[in-house]
C-alpha cells in the first residue's frame, strides 16, 4: 500500500493522520508458514524537514499458522507500535531506514517488521495441547491410541535406549 506524504514534504512539522489497510505474503517464520490477515494500520505521518518522513502507528492483525505440537490450524491476534523512519537517500549507517521515491511510502515492509516482532515463539491452539503420538502420529488432542501402553516405546532410538540401559560398560 503506498501512502502519499507530498503535503508531509511540502509542509515540514505538520502531523497528518492517516489509516490504511496492508496486504502481506504468507511466509515462513522459523520453518513454519505464517500468513497476516486483516492488517489495519492506524496513526500519523510527518516531515522532519531533512526529506526524511516520521511514521507512527498501531498495527492489528490476526497471525494464521499452526500448532507447533498438533498442527492443527490457530489463530492468533496480534497488536504492534510502528515507529518508523523513510528517507529518500539511505544511510549505511543507519540500518532502521526505509526507502522511499517521490512522493509516497511502501508500508508493508515497515508493517511486516512490526508484525514479525510480535509473533510468539511457538504457536499452541491450546496451553495444554497434547500433540502428536510420537509412534503413530494421531492427534492426542482427539483420539488416544495404545501405542505408548505399558511405556513400550518403539521408535528410531529404541535400540539405542535399549542397549544404554542394559550395559553396564556405557
Amino acid at each position: 500500500m503506498a501512502l502519499d506524504v507530498g503535503k508531509a514534504l511540502k509542509n515540514p512539522g505538520q502531523v497528518y493522520p492517516f489509516q490504511a489497510s496492508v496486504e502481506l505474503g504468507e511466509m515462513e517464520v522459523l520453518s513454519d508458514p505464517v500468513r497476516f490477515e486483516g492488517i489495519g494500520v492506524d496513526g500519523e505521518f510527518f516531515c522532519t524537514g531533512d526529506h526524511r518522513i516520521s511514521l507512527r502507528a498501531n498495527v492489528s492483525a490476526t497471525a494464521v499458522s499452526r500448532c507447533s505440537r498438533c498442527l492443527e490450524p490457530v489463530q492468533v491476534p496480534l497488536k504492534a507500535e510502528l515507529d518508523a523512519l523513510y528517507a529518500k537517500e539511505l544511510d549505511p549507517d543507519d540500518p532502521d531506514l526505509y526507502a522511499f521515491e517521490g512522493h509516497s511510502l511502501e508500508l508493508e515492509d515497515a508493517v511486516k517488521d512490526a508484525l514479525l516482532l510480535e509473533l510468539p515463539l511457538q504457536f499452541f491452539c491450546q496451553p495444554d495441547c497434547k500433540g502428536l503420538c510420537p509412534v503413530c502420529g494421531i492427534n492426542l488432542n482427539k483420539e488416544t491410541c495404545t501405542c505408548q501402553e505399558g511405556n513400550v516405546v518403539t521408535g528410531p532410538f529404541s535400540a539405542l535406549k535399549d542397549y544404554v540401559l542394559n550395559n553396564e560398560e556405557v
